[in-house]
């Protein structure tokens, strides 16, 4: 072989070599954190019961309530029941020695408003993710990027030693997002505009990166995240935000199905009867 021809083959190899390199660093983050936060949890002590709150008086938006769900309530202040439950929510992990060790300036409240302000202003790649090695690899490590080691593993801490208030606790947090608007003139502090919080429905929903952070959770988490993604897609289908036009319906099917067989969520037929009224209008 000449000297000629030998110039390309070993430009072949030193790309397929960085190629290799690239996924095995990508690859080696993400087993590294996953094995970091594999340590067995504390068993909660009599004293943590969970928050004091109350069902959060909507859990999805007023046009995809379930049908057939009886008389309506009498009026209340569902922007202070909200904000109120809100409060007692990040006051229980105020409490939590787990937490409370880290010395979190401001509290959880305070800590978690940074990391959502952080997030929405940094989100993954949605569109054209496979054109791109670097761009999946970079959304398999979304989070860690844009949060760091330290917040990460709170947050991991936080999903695994709270999995009884886990519904709970997405259900107030998805409704503090669904007020906003209606609550605006209220001392409401929560920030997570629809536009911004889209691309991340769209992450877990459609993206490798996304796929393979869930596909490594446990089942309950995994159909949460899965659960209140599919609602912000379908409020994005009817605000017109929905810019990359992605299907609903065939997360709906698979998500609805596997409701279906679970045993490990309590609410877990009030969300097959939402996903099924969302379903007939499409």
């Amino acid at each position: 072989m000449d000297k000629k021809s030998s110039k390309p083959l070993k430009k072949s190899l030193i790309i397929i070599l960085i190629i290799a390199l690239l996924i095995i660093l990508g690859l080696g983050i993400y087993t590294y954190l996953d094995r970091m936060g594999e340590q067995p949890a504390e068993k909660p002590t009599a004293k943590e019961k969970g928050p004091d709150v109350r069902e959060p008086v909507v859990t999805v938006p007023p046009e995809v309530q379930a049908p057939n769900s009886g008389p309506k309530p009498e009026a209340v202040d569902i922007c202070k029941e909200n904000w109120e439950n809100l409060q007692n929510l990040f006051a229980y992990l105020d409490q939590q020695d787990y937490i409370a060790s880290r010395q979190l300036p401001g509290g959880t409240f305070a800590h978690f408003k940074v990391l959502l302000a952080r997030l929405i202003n940094n989100p993954p790649f949605v569109q054209r993710e496979t054109d791109d090695l670097m761009r999946i690899l970079q959304n398999k490590t979304h989070f860690f990027r844009e949060l760091g080691k330290k917040n990460t593993l709170l947050l991991r801490d936080i999903l695994r030693r709270e999995g009884d208030i886990m519904e709970s606790s997405f259900a107030i947090l998805y409704e503090a997002m669904t007020l906003q608007e209606q609550c605006k003139a209220h001392k409401f502090a929560l920030q997570a505009p629809l536009k911004d919080v889209y691309p991340y429905a769209v992450f877990f929903l459609n993206t490798l990166g996304g796929s393979s952070y869930l596909i490594r959770r446990d089942s309950r988490l995994r159909m949460l995240t899965q659960y209140y993604s599919l609602l912000i897609l379908h409020q994005a289908n009817q605000h017109k935000l929905n810019k990359l036009g992605l299907d609903i319906r065939p997360s709906l099917e698979v998500l609805i199905r596997d409701l279906k067989s679970t045993t490990n969520l309590s609410r877990k037929e009030t969300y097959i009867e939402t996903l099924k009224s969302i379903r007939a209008e499409y």
